[in-house]
């Protein structure tokens, strides 16, 4: 995917949340200790022009769901879509630089 602009850092907030979740697994480890996962899926239209894949983002309402939930509970938030108009991405002047 080739971006319409410089690649430059982004930040992502949601709509009328001064925190947001983001759905992740971790476990104990034995050679590293505890160790995480942030779960991904494809992205929405908001996120589209940067990137093909977003976070999954959880709604304050959806926590204990996805803490307490069971396995069909959670790989329902893979098959929905984070509402576009929740999703505010503010571009910075800042360049990615490769290494």
């Amino acid at each position: 995917m080739s971006p319409r602009w410089p690649r430059t850092h982004m930040w992502f907030t949601v709509k009328d949340q001064p925190i947001f979740a983001w759905a992740g697994l971790w476990r104990v480890s034995d050679e590293w200790g505890p160790v995480y996962s942030g779960v991904m899926m494809d992205c929405n239209e908001a996120i589209r022009p940067v990137h093909d894949r977003m976070p999954v983002l959880l709604m304050p309402d959806e926590y204990d769901r996805w803490l307490n939930g069971t396995i069909d509970d959670a790989i329902a938030f893979l098959d929905r879509c984070f509402p576009d108009v929740l999703v505010e991405m503010t571009r910075t002047d800042k360049l990615w630089v490769k290494r």
